[in-house]
């Protein structure tokens, strides 16, 4: 991300909520999540376009930002984004917040949750959110939404929307959710963000829209001219992945072999990558 505005702003937090609504998401346009689709492109780009002073002062300060997104004590990164998207719809004055992690419940059982409902020029739009960093586990099946995993193998790209589109997105067209905005939803969208990751360079296909950064086995770092400057620990895998400056004369930092599971670095030539353990991936 090089847009002008985004290498004026100095505050990491800033950058942050900058980052999430504007880098490019993760996932493909040819990714089928139908009878829905990505958040619209259209109006990301004009939330760009009209923001421009809404960043710079929010720059300067930056207090009320840094408050709202730190009440919670709990630092998942999912979390963290959804509370800087709150505090962005809550104070742009183009958008108004129609309702947030709202409850649905059956028999007093809650079965699901809204994250947002906005209303941005009339329109009343529903958007459920996911920031997910998926790494490619075999190379051969990257057109395979189930190959792109979570750094511990724990789910899959797959089923992460199979999820959204099957159960949360549809949760919009609920009783209680209508009665409580009073409005009918014009359209539903997922908004996700994120970056993928992948061992060998691909092209964009049907999964990534762009090319991924790449990961890189613990013995082949060794091997290798590349040399980490930065662990990037959960929540600060944002903007972090994005930095507006070099650093001078970074040093080295030391990653402990045998590696237990994937940490994200930044390395010395500004790019960003999972070190893996060398058996990653291949005995699932």
């Amino acid at each position: 991300m090089q847009s002008k505005v985004y290498l004026q702003l100095k505050n990491k937090t800033v950058r942050d909520l900058y980052w999430l609504l504007f880098s490019e998401p993760p996932l493909s346009l040819d990714y089928d999540l139908s009878p829905y689709s990505l958040f619209p492109g259209e109006i990301l780009r004009e939330w760009q376009e009209s923001t421009v002073a809404y960043f710079i002062e929010l720059d300067k300060n930056s207090s009320d930002l840094e408050q709202f997104v730190n009440r919670r004590r709990n630092r998942r990164l999912g979390f963290y984004a959804e509370a800087l998207l709150s505090y962005f719809f809550q104070t742009f004055n183009e958008i108004e917040l129609l309702l947030q992690n709202f409850q649905i419940n059956i028999h007093k059982k809650t079965i699901g949750e809204i994250d947002f409902i906005i209303e941005y020029k009339g329109k009343v739009i529903h958007l459920e959110c996911s920031v997910k960093y998926y790494m490619l586990k075999n190379l051969k099946d990257f057109n395979v939404g189930s190959s792109w995993v979570g750094p511990r193998l724990r789910d899959n790209l797959e089923l992460k929307l199979g999820k959204i589109v099957k159960n949360q997105i549809p949760m919009g067209l609920n009783i209680e959710v209508q009665e409580k905005i009073n409005k009918a939803i014009d359209a539903s969208h997922l908004f996700i963000k994120g970056v993928f990751f992948a061992e060998e360079a691909i092209a964009p296909g049907r999964i990534n829209r762009l090319v991924p950064n790449l990961f890189i086995r613990i013995s082949d770092l060794k091997a290798s001219n590349i040399e980490a400057i930065e662990k990037l620990s959960r929540p600060n895998w944002l903007s972090a992945l994005a930095p507006i400056k070099k650093m001078k004369s970074p040093k080295a930092l030391k990653i402990e072999d045998p590696l237990k599971n994937p940490i994200l670095f930044m390395f010395n030539d500004q790019q960003a990558r999972f070190v893996v353990p060398d058996d990653w991936g291949k005995n699932s």
